[in-house]
């Protein structure tokens, strides 16, 4: 399984970051410093570097982990405090990949996440959904957070157990074609509000149609 590696500069990010690799099943492993990390016994696949609101400081966190043999090949992605002194501008200088700022985009930084670390197709894609237990009549709306061939993701105020049946449909806004999907709960973590409940499903007994206008869909297509 690949491990994203957490830098911790900003403290008031650190949890929300940690709450959108959770939505996706991925593991992380948390420092305080890049010393501290370049030290650990774990290879990362993705480094996330939450740095402090000075230029010079930024360059040299970056330099600790570029410049160590296991991690220099890995992508990097900086997370610059609010309202930042230090523009993107001048970061473009630096060796990362990406360059995103306090309040962190659970939507972008996630697409960012799948980039970089070479997941499965997904779109990442905020649409009105509804969700019933398989055998039931009533229904719960949701919002989507992102589709793969395999599944999807979607934030939900309902409470469904892993493991539990459901049929989850959605309407493509391109064609206005509506997908009804059967779909297995694989996991469920609480919002950090705990208002609602982000849920993971993969999809079940997909008929050749049905994978042939997901992937369309996943894609961009009509």
């Amino acid at each position: 399984m690949k491990t994203v590696f957490l830098i911790e500069r900003s403290i008031d990010v650190f949890q929300t970051v940690k709450s959108y690799l959770r939505e996706g099943s991925l593991p992380f492993a948390s420092f305080q410093t890049p010393d501290e990390a370049v030290r650990s016994d774990e290879f990362p696949a993705l480094v996330i570097l939450f740095c402090s609101d000075g230029l010079q400081e930024i360059r040299d966190d970056i330099g600790i982990v570029k410049n160590h043999a296991a991690f220099s090949r890995v992508p990097r992605i900086l997370i610059l405090p609010f309202e930042s002194s230090v523009t993107d501008e001048e970061c473009r200088t630096l060796d990362v990949q990406a360059i995103l700022s306090i309040p962190v985009q659970r939507l972008q930084f996630q697409t960012l996440v799948s980039k970089f670390l070479n997941r499965a197709p997904r779109r990442v894609f905020r649409i009105l959904v509804s969700v019933q237990q398989e055998g039931s009549n009533l229904r719960y709306s949701g919002i989507s957070i992102d589709f793969s061939e395999s599944g999807m993701a979607f934030e939900c105020v309902a409470e469904f157990q892993n493991g539990e049946h459901l049929l989850v449909s959605f309407v493509n806004p391109r064609n206005r074609n509506r997908f009804s999907l059967k779909a297995k709960v694989i996991r469920r973590t609480s919002t950090p509000a705990g208002s609602s409940i982000f849920y993971g499903v993969g999809f079940r007994q997909m008929s050749s149609d049905e994978t042939r206008d997901l992937g369309q869909f996943i894609s961009g297509g009509s």
